[in-house]
């Protein structure tokens, strides 16, 4: 294939493809500013739109429910994942989503909200079954940080100190709106803490 084939915001595509988008990747930020528009008809050509936070710095795919002409649903096959979480993950999201809330509420500049590990295990603990093996508890935990990570709610904070720092990032309010956040909530409550109970981000 010829190098001149490929459209100069391809890079972006692909991108958007794997998961969200952040400005603190730049060279692609940049593609995805410069030619949001081409991107954004490209993929409703596809039944995909991308939800574009500027200011917040993020863009994901989303796929919404479309209708033929008479209002009957058009069903496409789904493209982007959705997630299957485990009662900690589902959690932890709904733990990260309220202390961004009061971050913000006490910070009118907006800047980051940074947690250290130690903070991570405390908003946890206490949802934590009673063990005697205490090893146990920080690897699950451990394992819970890391998926969260993964789905983009998380960034590990590079420090000269000895603290572990993250970055709440904001694509958690995006993706678990005040709507989505009373849901799981209530699913939360009603299931209790066992791990084999599964909820869809």
């Amino acid at each position: 294939m010829k190098s001149n084939t490929v459209v100069a915001y391809a890079p972006v595509i692909i991108k958007l493809l794997q998961g969200p988008l952040f400005s603190d990747e730049p060279n692609s930020w940049n593609l995805l500013l410069h030619y949001v528009e081409q991107i954004q008809a490209y993929f409703a050509q596809i039944g995909l739109e991308v939800q574009l936070h500027e200011e917040d710095g993020f863009a994901y795919l989303h796929q919404p429910t479309i209708e033929d002409d008479d209002g009957h649903s058009y069903v496409l096959p789904r493209l982007t994942r959705r997630d299957r979480l485990n009662y900690h993950t589902t959690l932890l999201c709904v733990l990260l989503r309220e202390q961004l809330d009061q971050f913000e509420s006490s910070n009118l500049d907006s800047g980051s909200c940074l947690l250290t590990r130690k903070q991570l295990y405390d908003l946890l603990f206490p949802f934590l079954p009673e063990r005697s093996n205490q090893l146990v508890m920080y690897k699950k935990m451990d394992a819970t940080i890391s998926t969260v990570i993964e789905l983009g709610f998380l960034k590990r904070i590079t420090s000269q100190t000895d603290s572990e720092y993250f970055e709440i990032r904001r694509l958690v309010k995006a993706r678990v709106n005040a709507e989505r956040l009373l849901e799981i909530k209530e699913k939360l409550q009603r299931y209790g803490t066992p791990l084999s109970e599964t909820t869809d981000a």
